[in-house]
């Protein structure tokens, strides 16, 4: 009988043939003439692609059916991308906009909690479906909530995130000013009504699901290698003067400086989409690029937000090693001036400055500032100096 059932088309072991080859596919972007420029971030690139697998295989095969539905933790110290931050615990859930869910929760320490719903256009981008956080949520008097996600409000629901018909995923956000000695909120998510138990799994559904793990991995590191090509182009002058960045607010890339203008009229909103941004949160950043003599001074007043941080990224949008090296400072860890600014210095030392970050062993990155639920733009000036002249 085994041998009878063999043939044909053999689904399986074509799908399989097919995702091995996306992962050859998915090296170009390491190995091609916009990669990796040395042996650093070649090393890092290959580790990259293994992190977005890692996490592909479980959000996009064992966990991607939308009809039983469980949150993912999408990263965590030795799983990144997309930018991700040691202050905050990301969990991923695939939606169908045909079906309506339920999240059932009860709040930790979290300093701010968030859903935001993403959808997939018909021409295959991202965009944001709708976002709510704690800050419009009723919770009751012990920290459990209910919040429904639906077309349209259902009667009675205290919480309701719209769900429209491209939906296709979201992510629940938790922030933290002290992610190792928190508590996190616990979160649990149901289709309405409930979905039978699944079918035995088939060759179809493993070659639906391989692909779209392929799929998912050569688009996220496409788009966090092409959105660091860009902030390349905006990079820290050398001539001593202040360099102000590019902003990214509600999702929309903005430049202070006439002369980047030109740059962000360039940028495709799909790769700032891509990397699955919130309009809760606004962000400025700039490329940095030194010697071991050199640092990066960062300089700026806070506007008035629930959350802020100053972090270093590789060439692939990952944070170096923060187990390790202190590569981001947070509003409760930043020492201010007087007048309420902050002066993070960036170098391979410590010079001995009142807020530093360690390059980690890099000479050059991305350096981000981003403010949550902030009541104005960042504006942040960055300038490279010599670190002799800090002692």
């Amino acid at each position: 009988m085994a041998g009878s059932e063999r043939g044909g088309d053999e689904i399986g072991e074509r799908a399989w043939r097919e995702f091995v080859g996306t992962l050859a596919d998915a090296a170009k972007t390491i190995t091609g003439p916009t990669g990796a420029a040395n042996a650093l971030q070649r090393a890092e690139g290959f580790r990259y692609l293994t992190r977005v697998l890692g996490a592909a295989l479980e959000m996009h095969l064992e966990r991607a059916d939308p009809l039983r539905p469980s949150f993912t933790r999408m990263l965590s110290p030795i799983r990144k991308f997309l930018g991700d931050n040691p202050d905050v615990l990301y969990e991923y859930v695939p939606l169908d906009g045909a079906h309506r869910y339920r999240v059932h929760g009860r709040r930790g320490s979290e300093i701010y909690l968030a859903f935001c719903v993403y959808e997939r256009t018909p021409e295959g981008a991202t965009r944001i479906g709708a976002n709510v956080s704690d800050a419009g949520m009723h919770v009751e008097p012990d920290g459990s909530f209910v919040l429904e996600i639906a077309p349209e409000r259902p009667a009675g629901a205290r919480n309701w995130l719209a769900l429209g018909p491209n939906a296709a995923s979201m992510i629940a956000r938790q922030y933290f000013h002290d992610p190792l000695g928190a508590t996190p909120a616990r979160l649990e998510i149901e289709v309405i009504p409930a979905a039978p138990p699944p079918e035995p799994y088939s060759e179809t559904e493993l070659s639906e699901r391989l692909a779209a793990v392929g799929h998912w991995l050569r688009e996220t590191s496409e788009l966090s290698a092409a959105l660091s090509i860009f902030a390349a182009l905006n990079a820290v002058p050398r001539d001593g003067a202040e360099h102000s960045a590019l902003q990214v607010v509600g999702g929309d890339v903005r430049a202070e400086r006439p002369s980047a203008r030109e740059l962000v009229s360039q940028i495709d909103p799909k790769i700032v989409a891509g990397h699955l941004p919130t309009p809760d949160i606004s962000y400025t950043g700039a490329w940095w690029q030194i010697g071991p003599d050199e640092a990066v001074i960062a300089e700026g007043t806070p506007p008035p937000c629930r959350y802020w941080s100053l972090q270093i990224f590789n060439r692939w949008f990952e944070s170096p090693d923060y187990r390790y090296h202190r590569v981001a400072l947070n509003d409760s860890q930043a020492l201010l001036e007087p007048d309420g600014s902050f002066r993070v210095v960036v170098a391979a030392r410590d010079p001995g400055a009142k807020n530093w970050l360690d390059t980690a062993g890099h000479d050059e990155g991305l350096l981000v500032f981003r403010a949550l639920i902030a009541e104005g733009p960042p504006v942040v000036r960055f300038r490279i100096v010599k670190l002799a002249s800090l002692g």
